[in-house]
Formats: C-alpha cells, structure tokens, sequence
C-alpha cells in the first residue's frame, strides 16, 4: 500500500501571522500519521523555516498567496510548497539561504526543490525505519 492516503491543501498569504496555523495543521497532520512528539516537533520547525523564507522575501507583496500540500502515506508524510521561480531561487542563497538548508535536510528525509516555471518545495518524513519512496 504505497498510495496517498490523504491530501490537506492549503493557501495562506505570505504574512507572518499564518505561520502558527500551517505549524499546527502540520503537527495534528503529522500525529495523525504516527509520528512521536519529537519528530513532530523537527517537521514544525522544519516547515517554520520554509514559511518563514516565502515570508521574509516579500514585504511589499502583501497580497500574495502561497499554496502549502500536505500529503499523507501509510508511512511517510509530505509537504509541498509552491512558489514561484524568483522566490525559491533567493530563499536559498547566500549564507542564510545555506543555513537554512542544511536545518531542513537535517530535520527531514527528504528536501528538494525543483522549478520549471513555478518551483515546488518537498520535504518529507518517513515513519519509522521505512525507506524513502
């Protein structure tokens, strides 16, 4: 059983004060598929940093929206964020933008970022000792 589960879509405008929602539908998303306190806890910081890089690089746009997925596996869960080509591309450079990746890699067992005209940002946790699918 390799299929998705569930998937939980969500749009938020890229203002700070969202950020405490996306943290707590990814923490009752992510009890919901079995993880320990601990892991849920490195997925919400994990999922923070993200959301605070979409936030941090666009003061003047406060009308723009990101689109945040979650999707559920028997035994991993996934979340993808799309953005577009210009804002993942800055997120991630220089020393901050490094940083910041190596936080996420460490937290998570999967993290890619792909663009072909607008990027998607992939993070995943595997329940377990399940192997990256």
């Amino acid at each position: 059983m390799n299929g998705i589960v569930d998937e939980i879509i969500m749009q938020l405008p890229q203002k700070a004060d969202y950020v405490s929602l996306v943290r707590l539908t990814a923490s009752g998303i992510a009890s919901r598929t079995g993880f320990d306190i601990d892991t849920i806890e490195d997925i919400k910081v994990a999922i923070s940093e993200v959301c605070n890089k979409i936030i941090s690089y666009n003061h003047e746009q406060c009308n723009e929206h990101y689109k945040i997925t979650f999707k559920l596996f028997p035994n991993k869960f996934k979340v993808l964020f799309n953005v577009t080509n210009h804002l993942a591309r800055n997120m991630f450079e220089g020393e901050e933008g490094n940083f910041a990746k190596l936080i996420i890699s460490s937290l998570m067992d999967e993290f890619t970022v792909r663009c072909d005209g607008d990027c998607t940002i992939t993070m995943g946790k595997n329940l377990g000792d399940y192997p990256n699918e």
